[in-house]
């Protein structure tokens, strides 16, 4: 099974969502896997890295709907995933994975921020209460965290990896080979 690991605040990993998410809605057997890359509690400046990509990947992803504006913040993303991971038990990932997107990168939001996040679960069909319960699900949090830290010493260090029956690979492969690997 084709897996994506991806982050949030990732220009490139926002493009690959988008582009393993027409796999997925095409019928193919794929999954995501939130990992906050950065792997801090607080809100960092926009780094150079974000920028270098946004520059790179902002036409593509506008192509398959998503505008992409500079952001003014790199925030953690362990909630966010946390909330995802919810999202998806109903259901509702596609949707979040999209909703978070477009909160960071069109519309400048803070998606560590929990209000926003229960703004986000409200506009695709979760209740704010059960968001605000998945947030303050401490052994989920830190099942996720060790989770991710288990990644990254697999070599999932950055975003985005897609990986297919425990072989790494980067995501910036051309359409044909991405649906081809969705097919192994």
């Amino acid at each position: 099974m084709l897996t994506l690991h991806h982050d949030i605040t990732s220009p490139r990993s926002a493009l690959a969502v988008l582009r393993v998410q027409r796999l997925a809605d095409a019928g193919h057997a794929v999954a995501f896997r939130g990992i906050d890359v950065l792997g801090v509690a607080v809100a960092l400046p926009v780094t150079l890295d974000q920028l270098v990509e946004l520059e790179q990947v902002a036409e593509a992803a506008a192509t398959l709907g998503l505008v992409m504006r500079r952001p003014q913040l790199r925030p953690p993303t362990l909630d966010a995933h946390l909330v995802g991971d919810h999202a998806e038990r109903r259901g509702l990932g596609a949707a979040w994975r999209l909703a978070c997107l477009r909160a960071y990168f069109t519309d400048g939001l803070d998606v560590s921020d929990h209000d926003v996040l229960a703004g986000i679960a409200h506009d695709v069909g979760l209740t704010p209460p059960e968001v605000l319960r998945a947030l303050a699900d401490a052994p989920a949090r830190n099942e996720l965290r060790a989770a991710m830290l288990a990644r990254r010493a697999l070599g999932i260090g950055g975003a985005p990896i897609l990986e297919v029956d425990g072989t790494l690979l980067h995501a910036d492969v051309d359409d044909a080979t991405l649906e081809e690997l969705a097919r192994v």
